[in-house]
């Protein structure tokens, strides 16, 4: 096991979530579709950075040990892919979504879930090995890709948009957005999977 000091992680974790909630963020988030959803990433991000330096620091102090016994064993994929991967697409789902835009209270509540669901994927990647970190990677950045191709062809061949709380118009520019952030590294880490699986 690496043990580089990770402490950079916890100060760049919190400064992430610190700049994605916010009254400017918060504000902004309400108005641009967009935006909300590359806060909702950077926050989510945040945490898992979070997730990995606490990981590290319980590794280092021998607290928890059959925690993280749990998390090698199964590759960090019981934390990062069930637990963290479900709270995230649970809040995606179109009445979850619009409630957390419409009602404070429940944006709160998504807010809270997005920290707990970033801390537990940095926990589970701290225990994936380098080959689950690529899929992990990869799977991540193609799900935002195949959500931005289907988001586009409802929003402009089919004028529907499973997001009622922001015009449709935001639902397309999202939808480029999403697919323009994920064309590169869903390419990327589908090499570098390959290549970490000895294949090429």
């Amino acid at each position: 096991m690496e043990l580089k000091d990770k402490s950079p992680y916890l100060i760049i974790g919190l400064a992430m979530i610190v700049a994605s909630v916010n009254p400017f963020s918060l504000m902004l988030t309400n108005q641009l579709e967009m935006a909300r959803v590359s806060f909702d990433m950077v926050l989510v991000w945040g945490a898992g950075l979070i997730g990995i330096w606490l990981a590290d620091y319980m590794y280092r102090k021998g607290i928890g040990r059959s925690f993280l016994f749990f998390n090698f064993t199964t590759k960090g994929l019981v934390l990062a892919w069930l637990i963290g991967g479900s709270i995230v697409t649970f809040w995606y789902f179109p009445e979850p979504f619009d409630l957390s835009v419409e009602n404070m209270l429940m944006r709160a509540i998504q807010i809270v879930s997005f920290i707990v669901a970033g801390i537990f994927g940095g926990l589970g990647w701290f225990g994936m090995t380098t080959v689950w970190k690529s899929v992990t990677i990869f799977s991540a950045f193609t799900m935002m890709a195949s959500m931005a191709e289907i988001f586009l062809e409802m929003g402009t061949y089919y004028s529907t948009n499973l997001y009622p709380a922001y015009d449709i118009s935001q639902f397309v520019d999202t939808a480029y957005f999403l697919f323009a952030m994920a064309f590169v590294p869903s390419t990327y880490y589908m090499i570098k999977w390959l290549k970490d699986l000895g294949l090429f």
